[in-house]
């Protein structure tokens, strides 16, 4: 004889370990469904605030990877432009070779200046180079062509914008990696008064555009030593990003591998192992099965069942 009290016990206990185990079974099945063991805190709260931890860190590499990205293609395209920069000047200089040749005459220089203008347009056009809307040696006005060709002006162009450049892009660790540079520095740098300082390029091709028109000989001359200046000065400013660029790389590189180490971490904690998990429902689908065969061939007599 089963007491009343003893079969009423038993199917608590009976229910409340098939809840655990259908709750068991909601839980692999969405591990199935989703990919992810881990999806909420209550999945795993012992882990949550870890895997919390190592996604925001995640999402800060790769928006610095975002970063690198974009001043890496600008420090390209000033590696290149600074190199046509540093090609023109070339020319100009060979050009101001021609003019300073005794037998070159006055009407020979007339055109040898114009071609010194047609070098000085290229090279506005170049302190002007723009890339995704910002003009690139716009410095802290990247929005403002820095510059305006102008005949007139005694640098053979007349500024646009402030001359300033602060814009710098650290590592996580404070190291700097990248630092723009103002159009205003590379091709017409002057001191506090104004004076133009040795390498000002603009400064150099007037010069030497101004003394061919006047057949002036002797400012020829003294031209070639302001464009071999000019063009040192080029061929630092161009090195300056070239290095710039040595280290976006490396720090691309870096990131790319700081980020797949924190989606293996994140994954370790997070991603569900779907071939334990399928194994793992079939068992659970098994044991509810067997309890439940087992509970229904459970006796179900009373007391009055055995009185006569």
């Amino acid at each position: 004889m089963i007491p009343t009290g003893a079969s009423t016990i038993g199917t608590a206990w009976f229910l409340d370990g098939l809840a655990h185990l259908q709750q068991r079974q909601t839980q692999t099945q969405k591990q199935l469904s989703t990919g992810f063991q881990v999806t909420t805190a209550a999945d795993s709260p012992s882990q949550t605030s870890e895997l919390v931890a190592l996604e925001a860190t995640l999402s800060s590499v790769q928006s610095y990877q975002t970063n690198l990205g974009s001043v890496q293609a600008e420090a390209q395209l000033a590696d290149t432009a600074l190199g046509n920069a540093t090609s023109l000047i070339d020319s100009a200089r060979s050009l101001a070779a021609e003019g300073a040749n005794t037998l070159t005459t006055a009407a020979q220089r007339q055109s040898l200046a114009a071609q010194i203008q047609g070098i000085q347009e290229q090279l506005v056009t170049i302190a002007n180079s723009a890339s995704a809307g910002r003009y690139i040696f716009g410095g802290d006005q990247d929005q403002t062509a820095p510059y305006r060709f102008n005949t007139a002006s005694a640098a053979g162009a007349d500024s646009l914008s402030v001359a300033t450049a602060t814009r710098v892009i650290v590592n996580p660790i404070g190291q700097t990696i990248f630092q723009s540079l103002s159009a205003t520095s590379i091709f017409n740098p002057t001191d506090q008064a104004g004076v133009p300082l040795s390498g000002n390029t603009f400064v150099a091709l007037q010069s030497l555009r101004t003394a061919l028109l006047a057949n002036d000989l002797t400012g020829v001359t003294a031209a070639i030593d302001l464009l071999k200046s000019s063009s040192d000065y080029l061929i630092r400013q161009q090195s300056s990003y070239g290095a710039s660029e040595q280290r976006i790389n490396r720090e691309q590189n870096d990131a790319a591998n700081q980020v797949t180490a924190l989606r293996v971490q994140i994954g370790n904690i997070r991603d569900a192992d779907t071939v334990k998990a399928a194994t793992d429902l079939t068992l659970e689908n098994t044991s509810q099965q067997a309890a439940l065969g087992a509970q229904a061939a459970i006796p179900r007599k009373s007391l009055f069942d055995y009185i006569g």
